[in-house]
C-alpha cells in the first residue's frame, strides 16, 4: 500500500532531523477549469480542487531559526514560500516559534496546478495547528497571497490561495468554486454527472518568478489605466475603448473581457448540463490564451489538438502558462 503524503512528510521529517514531528497538515493543488488571468483584474474564475497534496510536518525546534528540508521534488526556491508564510503569521502577532519543517508533495511544480500555493497553505495550517490556534480559510488565503508577493516575488491573483484554503483535504468534492476576485465571494458549483475533468501534463514546466506572469500582470494595469478605469473594473470595457488601445494593450485587455464572459457562460452551461457549450467555451478560452495573451506554447498547443482529437469536448491550458497543464473534459456514460 502507498504511503501517503503526509506519512511521507512526516517519516522525511524524523529521517532529517532526527525526531519525531509534533503535527502534520495537507493542503491540495487545484485546476482552473476557466478563467485564466483575470483574477488580478477583479474577475471571475473557476478552480476545483485536486487529488494531489502538499504534506508539511512540523515541530518547534531549540536552534533559535526555523529550519527547512524537503526531499520532494518541489521549486528550488520554495523555502521562500514557507519561510513567508511563517514571517507573515508572525507579523499578524500569531506565535509562532522557532521550527523545524519537512514537506513532501505530489502536486507537480511548475505545472499550473497551485504547487506553491498548496505549499504555503499547508505551512500555514501546520504552524496554526502547533501552536494550536486557528484562523478563517479567508484569512490564511490572503496571508499566503501576501507571503508569495513580499517573499516570493510572485504578483499572484487571489485565486490560487483561496481554492486551495477553502477546501477540506480530507472530503474532496465534484465540485467547482465559482470566485468573485474583485468582492472575494464564492458559490460553489456542482460538476454534474456525466463529465469526466481531465489533467493532462505538458511536461514543459514554467517558473512564475520569472517574469512572462508579471510583464502580463502589468500590460493588463497599462490597459486599465489607459482607458481610465482601475483595473478590478476591466471587464466593464467596451470593444470601442479596447480597440482604441496599441496592438498589444488590446489584445490583453480583450483576453481579460472576453474571459470573464467565458466564465459566466461555462458556469451557466454546467448548470444545465449543456456539455458541448462548456467545451466550446474551453476551446475559445486556449485560443484567447494563446492569441491574444501569448502564455501558451507549441508543446501545450500540441497537448490541446491531441485532446481534441482524442474526442474531448474541450481543452485548454490551465493556470499561469508558459507551459505546466492541459485541462480537458469528456463526457462519460
Amino acid at each position: 500500500m502507498t504511503a501517503s503524503v503526509a506519512d511521507r512528510a512526516e517519516h522525511a521529517f524524523s529521517a532529517h532531523f532526527g525526531c519525531a514531528a509534533q503535527t502534520v497538515a495537507c493542503a491540495n493543488g487545484r485546476v482552473n477549469l476557466i478563467g485564466d488571468h483575470v483574477d488580478y483584474a477583479g474577475g471571475v474564475v473557476l478552480p476545483m480542487a485536486i487529488a494531489q497534496q502538499t504534506a508539511v510536518a512540523i515541530a518547534r525546534n531549540a536552534r533559535g531559526e526555523d529550519q527547512f528540508h524537503s526531499s520532494a521534488p518541489v521549486d528550488i526556491a520554495w523555502s521562500r514560500y514557507a519561510r513567508g508564510v511563517l514571517t507573515e503569521l508572525r507579523a499578524l502577532g500569531i506565535a509562532v516559534p522557532p521550527v523545524s519543517i519537512a514537506v513532501e508533495s505530489d502536486v507537480p511544480v511548475g505545472a499550473g496546478l497551485s504547487s506553491s500555493a498548496a505549499l504555503e497553505v499547508s505551512v500555514a495550517r501546520a504552524a496554526l495547528l502547533l501552536i494550536g490556534t486557528t484562523l478563517p480559510p479567508r484569512d490564511i488565503a490572503f496571508l499566503c497571497q501576501r507571503a508569495e508577493h513580499l517573499h516570493a516575488g510572485v504578483p499572484c491573483g487571489i485565486m490560487d490561495q483561496w481554492c486551495v484554503a477553502h477546501t477540506d483535504p480530507n472530503a474532496l468534492a465534484h465540485e467547482a468554486i465559482l470566485l468573485d476576485c474583485a468582492r472575494t465571494t464564492d458559490e460553489r458549483v456542482t460538476l454534474p454527472s456525466g463529465l469526466r475533468i481531465e489533467v493532462i501534463d505538458s511536461g514543459v514546466r514554467h517558473a512564475l518568478r520569472d517574469g512572462g506572469y508579471a510583464a502580463r500582470r502589468q500590460d493588463v494595469s497599462d490597459a486599465a489605466a489607459a482607458m481610465g478605469l482601475e483595473v478590478e473594473h476591466l471587464a466593464e470595457a467596451s470593444d470601442a475603448a479596447i480597440a482604441r488601445l496599441s496592438t498589444r494593450l488590446a489584445r490583453r485587455a480583450r483576453h481579460v473581457v472576453t474571459e470573464i464572459r467565458r466564465v459566466h457562460a461555462a458556469v451557466a452551461a454546467l448548470r444545465c448540463r449543456d456539455f458541448e457549450a462548456f467545451g466550446r467555451l474551453l476551446r475559445e478560452s486556449h485560443a484567447s490564451l494563446r492569441d491574444d495573451f501569448d502564455v501558451s506554447t507549441p508543446e501545450v498547443d500540441v497537448v490541446v489538438e491531441r485532446a481534441l482529437t482524442r474526442g474531448a469536448l474541450g481543452a485548454r491550458m490551465t493556470g499561469g502558462g508558459f507551459g505546466g497543464c492541459v485541462v480537458a473534459a469528456w463526457t462519460v456514460a
